[in-house]
Formats: structure tokens, sequence, C-alpha cells
């Protein structure tokens, strides 16, 4: 807690419960809140804490450290590339969202564009989007392309389809041309197993709370505190040196700067996706955050106006679908897709706390 003294540590102890000796106050200064917490969960509490219980408590905790690793960066290299090493880029992305695809459509006659003949009535196939208006879109594959026009029953699905999405489609003759039935995106599978720890572990997102005016910051620090498991802090901020060296350092800190890299992260079995608010600059209409981050699971790519002034990379698929998405691009707001929490707080007076064990998110307002 922000300037705490040997007498408010004796304060917070008796407040719940504690005598605490004077040998012990040194140790205890240091994670009160921790060590509190720690002593409630025992059945035959000792009626006055001395120095060795507290060593015994903060022994206990150091044989469970919590280590969460940086995995990747989706950084984008600027430099120019050849038109050889353009087309290795694109033919690249192309197989690896098909090899998505394939496991979301199941698909009966899937075929080439330049296998669709004149006698063909029925078929399934995987293409890049070249062009697209109200009525039609130009898919292209490695074979050739084909203009496609979509079916009535679909045709409010059009507005969502994107230029270079790499889509699956299913088509049917009518009379010379080819109609769109349905369309397929390298989508999250329904049967994903749901990632948890299995001790619990608790995470919390907070964004800037040093702007908070000092009694307010001194609660969000409080609140902090008395969460029992709570190890990991996801903190947004604009000045690096301002968190390093104070009661935030006490939890795992996982502090991101004002710049456009998104980051993995892992923790046990669970991977995070970081995606700061300045990936997302410079997009010209409004968005809906939710609607950006379904966008980013049902595609399985990570884009936003910096990418899509440049060619589509390969470098920003997303593999595996992240367990959690971080951000602080607007909200606040937290919600769940097939597997993935959202996750994303702009407010200096909310938190979100979300336990690795149930998987379950509680937001708090300061």
């Amino acid at each position: 807690m922000i300037g705490m003294n040997e007498e408010e540590v004796v304060r917070l102890f008796l407040k719940n419960g504690f005598q605490i000796s004077k040998n012990a106050l040194g140790l205890a200064s240091k994670n009160p809140e921790i060590v509190i917490s720690h002593f409630k969960k025992i059945k035959n509490r000792p009626f006055i804490i001395t120095e060795q219980h507290i060593k015994e408590v903060l022994g206990e905790i150091s044989k469970k450290p919590i280590n969460v690793k940086l995995i990747k960066e989706y950084t984008f290299d600027r430099t120019p590339t050849s038109v050889d090493d353009y087309i290795k880029e694109l033919s690249s992305r192309y197989e690896k969202i098909k090899s998505f695809l394939l496991k979301q459509m199941m698909p009966k006659k899937l075929v080439s564009i330049n296998k669709i003949g004149l006698k063909t009535t029925k078929f399934s196939l995987i293409g890049l989007v070249r062009e697209k208006n109200d009525i039609s879109m130009l898919i292209e594959d490695p074979t050739g392309e084909i203009n496609l026009y979509v079916d009535e029953n679909i045709k409010g699905e059009l507005k969502n389809v994107l230029l270079d999405d790499v889509v699956g489609v299913q088509c049917k003759k009518i009379k010379e041309k080819y109609y769109i039935e349905k369309i397929f995106y390298p989508d999250i599978l329904s049967s994903r197993n749901i990632s948890k720890t299995k001790d619990e572990i608790k995470i919390a997102v907070a964004h800037a709370p040093l702007d908070l005016t000092e009694p307010k910051c001194k609660k969000l620090v409080d609140h902090l505190s008395t969460i029992e498991n709570l190890s990991v802090l996801f903190l947004f901020s604009y000045v690096e040196k301002a968190y390093t060296n104070n009661v935030f350092s006490k939890f795992n800190l996982i502090q991101i700067l004002h710049n456009p890299v998104p980051k993995l992260f892992q923790l046990d079995e669970i991977k995070f996706l970081v995606v700061p608010k300045p990936f997302f600059e410079g997009y010209t209409e409004p968005v809906i955050t939710s609607e950006i981050f379904l966008s980013i699971l049902k595609r399985r790519e990570l884009f936003a106006p910096a990418i899509s002034k440049i060619q589509k990379h390969k470098k920003f698929i997303l593999d595996d679908p992240p367990d959690i998405i971080i951000s602080n691009f607007d909200g606040p707001f937290c919600q769940n897709y097939k597997g993935t929490t959202i996750i994303s707080n702009s407010n200096p007076q909310k938190i979100f706390i979300a336990n690795l064990k149930t998987r379950e998110v509680h937001e708090t307002s300061i």
C-alpha cells in the first residue's frame, strides 16, 4: 500500500482480526495484504503473528512463482521486397488460412478454379477476394479467378467480406451463372477446449491508474492488494519508470506502453494476446471495439490500417486462437467468443479481474 508505515500495518492486521509482534513488522510491511490473505485461509490461526510465521508464509509464496513468458511480437518488416518475395508471402498466407478453412468447412466437392467446367453444378472452393460489389465477388486461387454471384438469402453477409480475405465458398450453378450459397471463414472451431489453470491464479487489467487523483489511485491499489491469488497485472500506461519502482511492482507487472506492437504472452497453458490501441490508429470510420476483435478471431488474422496499407503478411496470422485478448482500444468491455475472452479497458477507474482457473471475469469500478 502506498506510504504505509508500521502503525498502519498494525492497524491493518487488527482490522482483519490479527495481532502482530514487533519483530514481524519489518517483514510484514513488504506485502501485508498478501500475508493477511494467507493467514485467513488457515483453520488454526495463531493468536499473535510472529516473525517466524511471516517467514513461513513468504516461503510458501516463493515456492509458487508465476512465470509469464513473452513468446511472440507481431512486428512488420518494412524493408523493400522483390516481386518474388511478395508472391511467396502471399502464397504462404493463402496456404496457412486454407488449412484453417479445411477444418472449418469439411467441404464436399472441393475444387480449384481451373477445374470448374461447363457440367459442374455444385462445388466448394477456397480463394482470395480480389473485388466485390453489391451482388458478386471476384475470387482468385493459385489456378485462376472466377466471378461468383451471391445468393439472395446471404446478400446481407456480403458487407462483412473484406478485400484480400481468404474465404471458403459453397456454390451452385443456375443457368449460366455461379452463385455462392454459403461463406466460410477460418474461424475458431466450436469444439475447441477452454484452457484453464489447475491452481487458482488471477490476473488484472488496468489502464493508467496514475492518471487518477492520489486518493483514487490509493483506493485502486488497496483493492488490488486485497484480491486473493492475484498474481499478474496487465497495465496500459505511457510512462514506464512511473510504475517500475512502486507498489505496482509487487505483482508480476506486464506493462504495455504506447506503441502499436501486439504481443503474445503465455502463463501455463493460457495464451494472452495483448493488442494496444495504437495498433488500430488510422480508421477513418467509427468502429465498435467488440466487432474489431470478433473479426480478428473469425479471420484468425491481426489486421489494422497500418497493415492494410501494405501487403498482407503471414507474420500476422494467429496460428492458435489466443485464450484471452487484452486491449485498451476504447471500452471498457468484456466478451467471450468460442473459448476466447476479450477484455478491453481504457478507463483508469475500472479494473477487470480474470480467474484463470474458472475463466470468470469480474469488473470493478473505483
